[in-house]
């Protein structure tokens, strides 16, 4: 199940963030229980996820790949990396 909310979020954030490395872009979600804020702008790629009862993470690949550790619930997980001239990927995943 993860990985299919894993997949599901790569695809939606291929094909809205590599539309160039110039242009901002930002979004918010409700998926998996939780509130996902990500997107590119001011030279990074970004990746954050609220979830209120599980334990959940965020990661983004960029110029590298970089993952929030696991977050208790009620807290945010924070991942953000340099963005490329290319296409920037943002996840999320709950326990």
């Amino acid at each position: 199940m993860k990985l299919k909310k894993t997949v599901s979020s790569l695809v939606l954030s291929a094909a809205i963030l590599g539309s160039g490395a110039t242009a901002a872009f930002a979004a918010t979600e409700y998926v998996g229980g939780g509130t996902w804020n990500y997107g590119t702008g001011g030279g990074s790629v970004w990746s954050n996820y609220y979830h209120g009862s599980k334990v959940h993470k965020s990661s983004v690949i960029g110029q590298y790949y970089y993952s929030s550790p696991w977050t208790n619930p009620g807290y945010t997980s924070y991942a953000s990396a340099p963005d490329t001239a290319g296409v920037d990927e943002s996840y999320w995943s709950v326990k």
